[in-house]
């Protein structure tokens, strides 16, 4: 079943579990589902299609879409086709869809709805021969003719090889114009096997669907839900809940953001009691946490984090594991970092919540945690066939065990290159397949990989001293009153933060101190000094010596931003800081408080 080596194969094994399911979602608040079988002759029908109407192997078709049903059919076509897919999500800019498309030479463009294709109207496109449409739209063609031709056709599909390229993703990026990650099949293949075999995927399991369906973390987990025969059940952040009681999922693999929101859920709810019983709570957990810290089973915190974990059960936790569903057993975490109080939470609740790592540059994943190793805080050992080194960045040479360095990565996800792009490709591979990831971190005495940061993320104050943003941006978020934060300070003489306020606590505080609240511009709120006051403390309560910074690693001035960031705009579509552009937007807030430091 698993000595696969292209997409091709993976369509191919659809035949051997034809009856079981495959997909399925919510249509007018009716579940409607697709076995395995018309999954099988669904994908087989577009990809004689698209060869019908004149494509070649390795011709390109662009696809913009959000994460629905018909992606997954629709890209599996296309690679069982010998063609390359070109994804990017619903969400994407005009001149975003102009350049990836100039760039690919796509010669079809799919796009989901109305607004897409305005968008892509918006300018001319010499390679382009055809537009396809997922929802009906008027002088368009749409997408089900093309099935329609491929039911009709006879033409044998051409034989698909394992380096061939599968897809060209574009990273959204932090930085710069996005690069055409090129991934072959076998990258694909042998990252969802791998990935498979981590989590122990069976053909009892389903899977609920969540995140953007163009990006690999998301597409790879769909791979290894088909290689394990599974169910792919597809929802939105909107019918989450819902469709977790109502689908009773197995398996969700989502971004951090997710998880700390069914956090968000629980600490509300406390903060809605008593003095005394907030107290006893947060005494309860503070205890629990300690407790699966010591190793040895007689130590008395040990002994006592057994009955205050049991108290917590019948005050919480047996509550939340229902709202996740009566089979729920596993969560993957994975896009960016999981903050260690996500992971202690989960772990003292019961609830497997295991954290992965990787880069579309290898496919994605690179290392995932092992079930019930209770690694926290690591992203576990590597996948099968992948191998980690950590290089010292100034020196070049390989660290010793637990020290930090750059993680590189060598292995069957490593991507071909970056597409038309051999330069970028030079700068991060090298001619004996080492991928520098960029990321900073090391190797635990158990071999799993702990991330710390990412290499230019780094700010080097004035006096030389680096210091990692991440970990400040992870605590400050843990304040109520926080919805989002940037640190920044490179060449200052000490660090300064942009802070995005949560406006549903900053409304309570506001109204119970008698400081006057606009909904839709609480700008004046803000300048209110007991409302700086507030965040003055926030900070402080956070970042400090006794929460483990040390005193370069404290933040002297802030700002505030009353709107919230963005995906695709200061956010990527996995939720990351892009933070060249937060401070090209907030230039004058940045300039504001550098120049508070140093005049001060």
């Amino acid at each position: 079943m698993h000595n696969l080596r292209t997409l091709q194969d993976l369509v191919k094994t659809f035949k051997n579990i034809e009856t079981l399911p495959f997909i399925s979602w919510k249509e007018s608040g009716l579940v409607k589902r697709l076995s395995y079988g018309e999954g099988l002759e669904t994908i087989n029908a577009y990809s004689r299609g698209f060869l019908e109407i004149g494509l070649k192997p390795q011709d390109k078709i662009a696809i913009f879409s959000s994460n629905i049903p018909l992606w997954i059919i629709l890209t599996l076509a296309i690679n069982n086709a010998a063609l390359i897919d070109v994804p990017r999500g619903h969400d994407s800019e005009a001149e975003e869809i102009n350049y990836i498309l100039e760039h690919s030479k796509a010669k079809i463009a799919i796009v989901e709805n109305q607004a897409l294709l305005d968008k892509l109207r918006k300018y001319r496109h010499k390679h382009l021969e055809l537009v396809l449409s997922i929802e009906m739209l008027p002088g368009v063609r749409h997408i089900s003719q093309i099935e329609q031709v491929g039911r009709n056709s006879k033409k044998l599909l051409p034989r698909v090889e394992r380096e061939q390229t599968a897809s060209i993703i574009y990273t959204s990026g932090s930085t710069g114009i996005p690069k055409g990650v090129e991934l072959m099949h076998f990258n694909f293949i042998s990252n969802a096997v791998s990935a498979l075999n981590r989590i122990k995927i069976k053909q009892e399991d389903k899977f609920i669907s969540i995140l953007p369906a163009w990006h690999a973390f998301e597409r790879v987990v769909k791979y290894a839900a088909i290689v394990g025969g599974a169910e792919t059940f597809y929802t939105s952040q909107k019918a989450l809940l819902e469709d977790m009681l109502s689908e009773n999922p197995s398996v969700m693999a989502s971004v951090p953001r997710i998880w700390e929101r069914v956090y968000d859920g629980v600490m509300k709810k406390v903060k809605e009691q008593s003095g005394l019983k907030r107290a006893v709570f947060n005494l309860l957990l503070k205890t629990s946490i300690e407790s699966h810290k010591k190793k040895h089973a007689a130590h008395p915190l040990k002994v006592a984090g057994k009955i205050t974990t049991g108290m917590l059960d019948k005050i919480v936790f047996n509550e939340l594991r229902a709202k996740l569903g009566k089979k729920f057993r596993l969560g993957v975490s994975g896009g960016s970092k999981l903050p260690d109080y996500i992971d202690d939470f989960f772990n003292v609740a019961r609830i497997e919540l295991i954290e992965g790592y990787g880069l579309t540059e290898t496919s994605p994943a690179i290392a995932v945690r092992v079930i019930g190793s209770k690694a926290l805080y690591t992203v576990g050992p590597a996948l099968e066939g992948v191998k980690i080194r950590i290089t010292d960045s100034e020196t070049g040479k390989e660290t010793k065990q637990g020290i930090e360095g750059i993680i590189y990565v060598k292995g069957p996800n490593v991507m071909k290159g970056y597409y038309r792009n051999f330069e970028e490709t030079k700068k991060i591979l090298d001619n004996n397949g080492w991928l520098d990831t960029g990321d900073i971190g090391y190797l635990d005495k158990h071999n799993n990989l702990v991330i710390s940061g990412r290499e230019k993320d780094i700010v080097v104050l004035s006096n030389g001293e680096n210091v990692n943003p991440v970990p400040l941006e992870t605590a400050l978020s843990r304040s109520e009153y926080i919805s989002s934060v940037m640190v920044t300070g490179h060449d200052w003489k000490f660090l300064g933060a942009l802070i995005v306020p949560n406006p549903d606590t900053l409304r309570v505080f506001c109204e119970k101190n008698n400081i006057r609240w606009n909904e839709n511009n609480f700008q004046e709120a803000l300048n209110d000094t007991k409302v700086t006051e507030l965040f003055s403390r926030e900070i402080k309560k956070y970042v400090n010596n006794k929460t483990g910074f040390k005193n370069i690693e404290l933040i002297r001035e802030f700002r505030f931003l009353t709107q919230p960031f963005e995906v695709g705009k200061e956010l990527t579509a996995t939720l990351k800081l892009r933070r060249n552009k937060v401070i090209e937007i907030y230039k004058k807030h940045i300039e504001s408080m550098r120049k508070s430091i140093h005049d001060g």
